[in-house]
């Protein structure tokens, strides 16, 4: 799973199947464990997920043949 994650199918705050027919409307309506899931509500990625995102997309795990944004900035790695 996904950065940790152990749900990916099921949103952490929402209601309806898989939480997500309606958007969270309170944080009282959250999961008590956010970080083990992939989507925070029916639109939204958690948080984990969201720097999970964010770091590959400044520097990718591997090669992928696409361009980093950390190439596009000019940084280096070192």
């Amino acid at each position: 799973m996904a950065a940790g994650s152990e749900d990916a199918t099921e949103a952490c705050c929402g209601l309806g199947p898989l939480k997500a027919t309606m958007g969270c409307f309170s944080k009282e309506m959250a999961c008590r464990s956010p970080e083990k899931h992939v989507w925070w509500d029916l639109y939204s990625p958690t948080e984990a997920i969201d720097a999970l995102v964010a770091n590959w997309s400044w520097s990718p795990p591997s090669p992928s043949g696409s361009v980093a944004l950390q190439q596009l900035a000019g940084e280096s790695s070192a």
